[in-house]
């Protein structure tokens, strides 16, 4: 008896466990706003592991052990969420119904920032992918030079300089993973430099903007490029390249699968052999070269959670003859450039943080005539960024950084920079000081509704050596008339303050304050398939520039303004479409309160920049020929940039040379800029995923001299034009990759 009661009561416990947890069930149907039923609709219970998936009918049952007050979440992608509340009882089934609709606007996209371009290979606000940069005729798989194809980008010169809507290179900010890229240029110049300090495959993604960008990218009087590195390598892989100009090898290796990788590269420079192809070599005293390298360590910690320990180094040397009225000139340059920056990002109870410390060391040194200057920079910096959406309808943001400068500078500048003969009269630095800048922000973003979204925001920034706080409002506007189309109005005041070494008691001024910007920002924007349009107008109004002064070396004298417009059309993309290219044309209106030089002091007048370019034209196309066979041209044109002629000159009755008075400033121009670029490129796969990709590149295919400046007689009574270096000019190599 005592047996068999036991096996009743064995028999029973599933029963009655059975009858204490029958679930309770959610069914009905998810359609959109014209009623068609939507399959793979996401359903959830808010705070619990039970859902479903809709089929093809929309249909769903979802199967619950929860009771009492649920809410039940629809979600699926390109549609607005919803939810519904409903009463849930064990054993029993209650029906719900789902109305989804489409949503014009994610939060999840950069959807108010004006003035934006992105490259990568992921995002719905990819402008150009990341091959899309890499084989762009004439640009050399450089990602400055790449930008350079887009509208409010000037071109200047052929470096690789960001000249944004009439403002210098110094105008533009470059960021990587948080950290300040403070010299973001190889064989830099005051136009920039030859070629950007990062190479494209280190890097995931750009996100420019040529104005109207919000308050957490910082202070820029006209742009910003902020660049991410790669993420973990999904698989082992190497790269050898040989160029005419330069050998390279890079690998990336998964130590850990999906917790820890590795990434290296490394290249040499040897432009030698491609000058004297090109005959150039005599120009040159000592041809560019230069090494530069980047190990990268990436650890996963947790699903959400990541470390990225990014380190780059570069060096470089240059000696190249330079035309100048009274010596025979040769300049010399050393470069040692080195950025260290470590970042965290996790996920913190639906906050997600973003931190990071970097360190960017940079030394040179220049000699030219009485210019004989070693300068060294570092420069430290943390910052802090957290975000989150509030809610389906709010976003918020706020971060704050430290960024400490240390400058050291030695040697002899000219007095007068218009005059570097080896007897001018110098200033003679022996520098060492440091300037600290503490920055703040918060923005807000805020969707009101199916069609319109806003973007509110506000930054501080104080500077130690100009003992000043700025606070600058920032209002974007977006309102989608569709899913394709879109119209954008941005505001924003920019503050930035003066170099450092401008501070110097010696040959700057240790009282200047930041200078100020303001962009006003109307802009349309249709896309469709591979059809991208946009237009642009803009308004920037300047204040407190700094500018050459008789008493105290700089002032904030300096004021102006530039409008013009913007035009992109962009059709296809790289192995998407068999053709694909784009259309960049900017127009350019501006006036400033420039100095001009009377030999003994400056006079003030109103004038165009000097990087006005009133028409600036870029075309790109390229062709898939045959399956493994492509190529591309690049066309530009741009009208010339204003110059300042010289008027006459005065001589040095002690040493003979002269000092030259200028005319009219910027009264001038350049004849136009045109150039033609090709490239043809050669896919070869073989073996197990292993490939080899054969280039070949034409610059200036047409070999049109282009006129970059003039260099004067000794009295400075004639002048003779100074043509590019880049007549017509051939480059070719190969790349392969393998795979373990």
């Amino acid at each position: 008896m005592r047996r068999q009661l036991l096996l009743c009561f064995f028999y029973l416990i599933p029963i009655l466990d059975f009858a204490q947890s029958q679930p309770a069930y959610i069914a009905g149907k998810v359609v959109d706003d014209g009623g068609m039923p939507l399959a793979f609709a996401n359903l959830q219970i808010i705070d619990s592991f039970d859902g479903d998936v809709s089929n093809e009918a929309g249909r769903f049952v979802i199967a619950t052990r929860t009771t009492g007050a649920s809410k039940i979440r629809a979600s699926l992608l390109g549609y607005e969420a919803r939810e519904q509340t409903v009463q849930l009882a064990v054993g029993d089934t209650s029906w719900v119904d789902f109305v989804l609709h489409e949503a014009l606007i994610n939060l999840q996209d950069v959807v108010v920032t004006a003035s934006a371009f992105a490259t990568g290979d992921e995002g719905k606000g990819v402008t150009l992918r990341r091959m899309d940069v890499v084989t762009t005729p004439g640009a050399a798989a450089d990602i400055f030079l790449a930008i350079k194809t887009f509208p409010g980008v000037a071109m200047v010169d052929e470096g690789s300089g960001l000249f944004v809507r009439g403002g210098d290179v110094s105008e533009t900010v470059t960021l990587l993973d948080q950290a300040t890229v403070v010299h973001p240029y190889k064989y830099e110049s005051p136009t920039g430099g030859v070629f950007g300090t990062i190479n494209p495959f280190l890097v995931s993604g750009t996100f420019f903007s040529s104005g109207g960008f919000s308050a957490r990218y910082g202070n820029a009087l006209s742009g910003v490029l902020a660049m991410e590195s790669q993420n973990l390598p999904d698989g082992p892989a190497y790269t050898l390249n040989l160029g005419l100009a330069a050998a390279s090898a890079s690998l990336q290796w998964p130590l850990l699968q999906n917790k820890l990788g590795v990434r290296f590269s490394g290249n040499r420079s040897f432009t030698g052999a491609m000058f004297r192809l090109n005959g150039r070599r005599d120009e040159f005293v000592e041809a560019p070269s230069g090494n530069d390298g980047n190990l990268s360590l990436i650890y996963q910690y947790s699903p959400t959670g990541r470390l990225k320990f990014f380190n780059f180094a570069a060096d470089d040397r240059i000696g190249v003859n330079v035309q100048e009225p009274s010596f025979v000139a040769v300049y010399r340059g050393e470069e040692s450039n080195r950025l260290h920056n470590l970042q965290w990002s996790d996920l913190w109870r639906g906050w997600l943080l973003r931190s990071s410390l970097s360190l960017n060391r940079y030394d040179t040194k220049r000699h030219l005539g009485n210019l004989n200057l070693d300068q060294g920079d570092d420069t430290y910096k943390w910052r802090l960024d957290v975000e989150r959406e509030l809610s389906q309808r709010r976003r918020f943001a706020w971060g704050s950084e430290v960024e400490c400068v240390h400058n050291d500078f030695r040697g002899t500048v000219p007095a007068n920079r218009d005059v570097l003969d080896p007897n001018a009269a110098v200033f003679r630095l022996q520098e060492n000081f440091s300037a600290q800048r503490w920055g703040i922000y918060a923005e807000m973003e805020t969707r009101w509704g199916r069609r319109l979204t806003s973007g509110a925001g506000i930054r501080a920034d104080h500077h130690n050596l100009a003992r000043e706080t700025t606070v600058d409002p920032r209002l974007s506007l977006r309102y989608d008339f569709s899913k394709q189309t879109n119209v954008r109005l941005a505001w924003g005041r920019y503050h930035q303050f003066p170099e450092a070494y401008l501070y110097n008691p010696a040959s700057g001024n240790s009282r200047l304050a930041a200078q100020q910007a303001q962009h006003f920002i109307a802009g349309l924007e249709h896309q469709r398939e591979q059809l991208m349009l946009r237009v642009e107008t803009y308004y920037k109004p300047y204040q407190h520039l700094v500018l050459r002064d008789n008493e105290r070396n700089y002032a904030n004298r300096g004021e102006g303004e530039a409008h013009g417009l913007d035009l992109f059309v962009k059709y296809g993309a790289f192995l998407q479409t068999r053709c694909n290219g784009w259309l960049a044309y900017s127009y350019l209106h501006s006036e400033r309160l420039l100095p001009r030089s009377t030999g003994t002091g400056y006079l003030y007048e109103r004038a165009p920049s000097s990087f006005d370019i009133t028409h600036n034209l870029t075309l790109v196309g390229k062709l898939r020929i045959i399956q493994f066979l492509s190529g591309g041209l690049t066309y530009r044109f741009a009208t010339g940039r204003p110059i300042t002629p010289i008027a006459g000159a005065m001589r040095d009755a002690t040493f003979g040379f002269y000092i030259p008075i200028d005319g009219p400033v910027n009264s001038e121009r350049l004849p136009a800029f045109q150039r033609l670029d090709a490239s043809l490129s050669y896919y070869l796969p073989y073996g197990n995923g292993h490939a080899a990709t054969f280039y070949f590149a034409v610059s200036n295919l047409l070999n049109r001299a282009n006129v970059l400046d003039y260099d004067y007689a000794l009295d400075y009574s004639a002048r003779t034009p100074r043509r590019t270096n880049y007549q017509r000019f051939i480059y070719f190599g190969v790349t392969a990759t393998f795979l373990p």
